[in-house]
């Protein structure tokens, strides 16, 4: 994962300056299909009380394929939630890609998952990624992790889809992307060399597959056999 930071100081969610400390992280999509996660700095960075933009919205990030965009301090109030989430959660975009276009809403038309399974799945790492360090950082787990959808439904945040118009088109769930964050603060760092160690030392890979059914399917076998492992996708 690859974050990079730039804040959006003239929004005026930025000037306002007010500070949470962060109970949760809230995941958002888009909607707006191609417009990756650097694209959305010329978008957002204007002032609503300057007449420079019609709505009062800012986000903490977005994420897409090949990186993370930071465009709030971590800890600062977002306008993500339209609701008190606003004042609890860290909120971030996962950008949608190219292809399609909605209709009625959160209507995915001519979206073609198996076209876009490998953006999804790199655009859905990173976000799994961004949530491990920013559990960590903030002393959270998966369970302080929800999307907008949900936020609706536990009445913190307005009435949107995202992220669940989405992510069952790739068999996926607000529970499965909850457990690969689990499984990501469960991983364990790999060994730093000590200082000055100079050695070369030899690592093992066993595999490379594009199903990730395979993928855990050997990583079970290793772990049978007494190997202790872990799956990474790029």
């Amino acid at each position: 994962m690859v974050i990079k930071t730039k804040f959006m100081t003239r929004n005026d969610c930025y000037t306002a300056n007010r500070k949470i400390t962060p109970g949760g992280i809230m995941i958002h999509s888009t909607a707006v299909p191609g417009v990756m996660a650097a694209e959305w700095f010329s978008r957002w960075n204007k002032s609503y009380k300057a007449g420079e933009i019609n709505r009062q919205v800012c986000v903490h990030a977005f994420v897409d394929d090949k990186e993370v965009w930071q465009y709030l301090p971590w800890n600062h109030r977002g306008w993500h939630a339209g609701g008190s989430a606003n004042n609890t959660h860290i909120g971030f975009e996962i950008c949608e890609p190219a292809g399609f276009s909605y209709k009625s809403g959160s209507v995915m038309v001519g979206y073609n998952a198996a076209k876009q399974e490998d953006y999804f799945r790199k655009a859905w790492q990173n976000a799994v990624e961004l949530c491990v360090m920013l559990c960590k950082k903030y002393g959270l787990n998966e369970n302080d992790i929800i999307c907008h959808s949900e936020g609706y439904k536990l009445g913190i945040a307005s009435n949107h889809a995202d992220v669940m118009h989405w992510f069952p088109r790739h068999g996926e769930s607000m529970d499965t992307f909850r457990a690969a964050v689990k499984a990501g603060l469960a991983e364990k760092p790999e060994t730093e060399m000590p200082a000055g160690d100079d050695k070369k030392y030899y690592r093992v890979q066993v595999g490379a597959f594009s199903s990730k059914a395979n993928a855990e399917s050997m990583l079970k076998k290793l772990k049978a056999a007494g190997f202790d492992g872990f799956i990474k996708y790029s």
